[in-house]
């Protein structure tokens, strides 16, 4: 579903960015209202499909949201060029975050955008479960079976055991409520593409 929405013309460059999306639901697809960025003494369009609108200024940092090829961009601000390139802070329909420069085609006059804030989150470490598995009370086969865990999805990682990472500590839900429990790492394939360092517990 395409989300489109009218927003004002002059959001604040604060730097503030939308919050990352569930990487198990369907990520959102916002454009801008017919015409509303052309209005802007520059804008940009995204020139390749499914490009990540990102809450921070490198690959890093969490997406926010997916943009179809030819969305034009309201561009808020700059992160004036840093180790990871040049990156622009946009708006698009509700969301706001950060694409890279080399991904878009600029169009008019973007002298005057100002520098902001590079304050985003970096993804989170996953582990993708492939099918049903059980996870464990702590980091042993022997500990108390706590549930069986649905497959085909990513689950939260946030910790490892101090064996290498023979096992990890994710965030799932069992009957309904929020757990924190073990499985073994070779029931699933890790995604850290942060390179967030997994705390030992």
């Amino acid at each position: 579903m395409r989300i489109l929405t009218l927003l004002p013309l002059f959001a604040p460059a604060d730097g503030r960015v939308s919050s990352p999306y569930d990487p198990n639901a369907n990520p959102p697809r916002p454009v801008n209202a017919a015409g509303l960025a052309e209005s802007l003494p520059g804008y940009a369009i995204v020139a390749t499909d499914n490009l990540f609108l990102r809450n921070g200024a490198g690959p890093e940092f969490a997406p926010v949201g997916i943009l179809d090829g030819g969305t034009r961009l309201v561009v808020l601000g700059q992160n004036g060029g840093s180790s990871e390139g040049l990156w622009w802070y946009v708006q698009v329909g509700d969301l706001r975050g950060w694409v890279k420069s080399e991904l878009l085609y600029l169009r008019g006059d973007l002298s005057d955008v100002p520098e902001v804030p590079n304050e985003g989150t970096l993804t989170q470490p996953t582990l993708y479960v492939g099918a049903q598995n059980p996870i464990y009370e702590s980091d042993a086969a022997s500990s108390r079976w706590l549930c069986q865990i649905d497959g085909n999805r990513l689950y939260n990682v946030v910790a490892r055991d101090a064996e290498a990472a023979g096992w990890y500590r994710i965030e799932a839900t069992c009957d309904g409520q929020l757990v924190l429990g073990w499985i073994q790492a070779e029931r699933g394939l890790l995604r850290n593409p942060g390179g967030v360092e997994i705390p030992i517990y």
